[in-house]
């Protein structure tokens, strides 16, 4: 009978998975929130002379980041719900179901709570501000919801949180392909970086609101990686030593049995004796 490693995540885990992405974290809300840094963004991306924003119905913003963006995140969370499904149908996806119904749940879980919070703070876009051509004043995070009637739905940033929940790729394979997991953590922080960006340059987000994203998609990622990883793990009678390419050995169905260590030969008592200068002695038969 297959089991799993149910070995507790070392204190080593949490400093880099949790305690050292809450500081970054924090130091960067904090100084959009001290500073400036959200308008300067913004009025670098804005353009006070014809009272537009050049990049919100541009092709590279509007239709490739905007619209081609968010399909690519309905994709990849569509071909985890299929994987996930055949694993119970095909051989060869069975060591991949957890990791896929993971990368699947991530993903919502990442995206879902921003629209969450995209309901409750009652944010509103740069686009609507004063300063932007817009009717509502500028206040900052904590300042409270902006006033007026209207309640906005502009914080956190949905569209890179889509990309950000892709770093759920890394928790879904970290314990079996490093190096896939640590390729898919830079896709995830690219895309929803990428993302970000082009909706600031619409007037959709503030930078801030992407950063508040990427915290959101991360922590909840790590928070389900805790309690899936019993089922993550590499099975205890598969696992082996990690190879030189960061990927498990037998358990990833690349690698054949290891081969039982050679057996040394005999040593030969007449040539050893000889060497030494002793007199041979050969016992005589009864």
């Amino acid at each position: 009978m297959e089991t799993r490693s149910s070995a507790p995540l070392d204190a080593g885990f949490w400093l880099r998975h949790f305690a050292v992405p809450l500081l970054l974290f924090g130091f960067a809300a904090a100084a959009c929130e001290i500073t400036h840094v959200d308008l300067a963004l913004a009025d670098r991306l804005y353009d006070f002379t014809s009272g537009t924003w050049p990049a919100r119905e541009s092709w590279w913003a509007q239709w490739l980041i905007h619209k081609r963006g968010r399909d690519l995140v309905v994709v990849v969370a569509s071909f985890s719900l299929i994987a996930w499904v055949l694993s119970f149908q095909i051989e060869r996806l069975k060591r991949w179901r957890w990791q896929a119904l993971y990368l699947l749940l991530a993903i919502c879980l990442g995206t879902g709570l921003v629209a969450v919070g995209k309901n409750l703070t009652g944010r509103h876009c740069p686009w609507d501000m004063e300063r932007y051509g817009g009717t509502v004043p500028y206040t900052r995070l904590f300042e409270g919801p902006t006033p007026g009637p209207d309640k906005g739905r502009c914080f956190p940033a949905g569209h890179a949180a889509g990309g950000y929940a892709l770093m759920g790729i890394y928790f879904a394979l970290r314990d079996r392909r490093v190096a896939t997991a640590r390729a898919g953590l830079t896709a995830g922080i690219a895309l929803g970086t990428i993302y970000g960006y082009g909706q600031m340059a619409r007037g959709a987000h503030f930078l801030s609101h992407t950063i508040w994203s990427a915290a959101v998609c991360w922590f909840a990622a790590l928070v389900l990686y805790a309690a899936f990883r019993p089922l993550l793990a590499p099975s205890v009678c598969n696992s082996t030593i990690m190879d030189r390419s960061g990927n498990n050995g037998p358990d990833d169905g690349r690698n054949e049995r290891m081969p039982h260590p050679p057996v040394p030969d005999m040593p030969d008592m007449t040539q050893s004796a000889h060497d030494a200068g002793e007199p041979l002695v050969v016992p005589r038969r009864p």
